[in-house]
């Protein structure tokens, strides 16, 4: 696209200053340069332009009409939003997101140290796999993975997750999330289900505890029945089984 092009896209956008539009520029050419390898990123030239243009208005801190931005682009708001994530990842604009400040956005707190556990599992996976090379070019603090650990804590958690919602952070493609929670899910099983586990456990030992309590508490005292194996009177433990059993008839 030239430049004389830009300009007149930019100021439809009510964009002026030169230095955002040669920003914008630089943006779109190395958008192209690496999307060569086949990267689809919108369904024409002038979204991704108009993109690189709220890319570059962004990063100066220049303030952009979002519902322009869209009208111009030619496309759906749903259809800008996720190419721009997708554009936003491949320049490598992007700003990192912690699990806990997406749960705070989605309002699923409870799922943070599960997912962070997730996270923690896959990575260390993932590590003792890949050579040296590949994982200097993964970040695991980027949008997709805080993203995939979140949503895969809340599905295995049963609280409620919009994938959408997900997506549209993430940036990427339905069918990149899916493959990544797949893969999310064999941790999500041992991190959750060790939890589940462990509370099934304690819950049984509390039970346990009670039981017993209620077997003391119900048994005839040892002296009572140590008369009545001694051969002795057993006056008292019939006054004592008549008083069980007058109480339970009461309570009924």
């Amino acid at each position: 696209m030239e430049s004389s092009q830009m300009k007149t896209l930019a100021f439809k956008v009510g964009i002026s200053s030169e230095d955002v539009i040669r920003k914008a520029h630089e943006l779109l050419r190395l958008c192209e340069v690496r999307s060569a390898g086949g990267t689809a990123l919108c369904p024409n030239s002038s979204c991704k332009a108009v993109m690189c243009i709220e890319l570059a208005a962004n990063s100066m801190d220049q303030p952009i009409d979002k519902n322009s931005l869209i009208r111009i682009s030619g496309v759906t708001r749903k259809v800008y939003t996720t190419s721009y994530k997708t554009l936003e990842n491949l320049l490598e604009l992007n700003q990192n997101v912690s699990v806990r400040d997406l749960a705070v956005q989605f309002g699923c707190l409870p799922a943070v140290t599960p997912a962070l556990e997730i996270l923690a599992r896959y990575r260390k996976d993932f590590d003792c796999k890949m050579s040296e090379s590949t994982k200097e070019d993964v970040n695991f603090n980027g949008p997709l993975f805080t993203t995939g650990s979140l949503y895969t804590a809340c599905r295995h958690l049963k609280i409620k997750a919009e994938k959408s919602k997900y997506l549209a952070v993430a940036g990427v493609k339905r069918s990149t999330f899916d493959r990544l929670c797949t893969e999310l899910t064999q941790h999500a099983m041992a991190v959750i289900g060790d939890k589940s586990t462990s509370k099934s456990k304690r819950q049984g030992n509390w039970l346990d505890d009670l039981e017993t309590s209620f077997e003391e508490e119900c048994s005839p005292p040892k002296k009572q029945l140590t008369k009545k194996q001694n051969g002795g009177t057993n006056s008292d433990y019939e006054e004592w089984k008549r008083r069980i059993l007058e109480g339970a008839n009461t309570k009924t």
